[in-house]
C-alpha cells in the first residue's frame, strides 16, 4: 500500500476511536462498506440518505464514487460515525 492515508475514525455513540490505515485510491462507498463491516455500523448501504460519515480536516461529507482524495481527505482526516 504505497498510496496510503491513515485517518482518525471516531465512533461518537460509543466514544471510541481508532487510528486507521487506508488506500488513498478507495472511494468513499467502500470505506463506508469496509467501516460499516469492521466495526459493526448500523448503515444502510441501499439508503443514499443514510450512506455517508462526516469528516474533520477537512470539512466533507463522505458518500458515493469520489476516492478519498478527491474529497480532500489527508493523513490525520478525522471520520465521525454519530448514528
Amino acid at each position: 500500500m504505497d498510496n496510503k492515508l491513515i485517518i482518525r475514525f471516531r465512533n461518537v455513540k460509543l466514544n471510541q476511536e481508532y487510528d486507521i490505515e487506508v488506500p488513498a485510491d478507495l472511494t468513499a462507498n467502500e470505506l463506508i462498506y469496509g467501516l460499516k463491516n469492521s466495526f459493526k455500523l448500523d448503515i444502510n448501504m441501499d439508503d443514499p440518505k443514510e450512506c455517508f460519515l462526516r469528516a474533520e480536516n477537512p470539512i466533507a461529507l463522505i458518500r458515493g464514487e469520489a476516492d478519498l482524495t478527491s474529497l480532500g481527505l489527508r493523513d490525520g482526516s478525522v471520520i465521525f460515525y454519530e448514528k
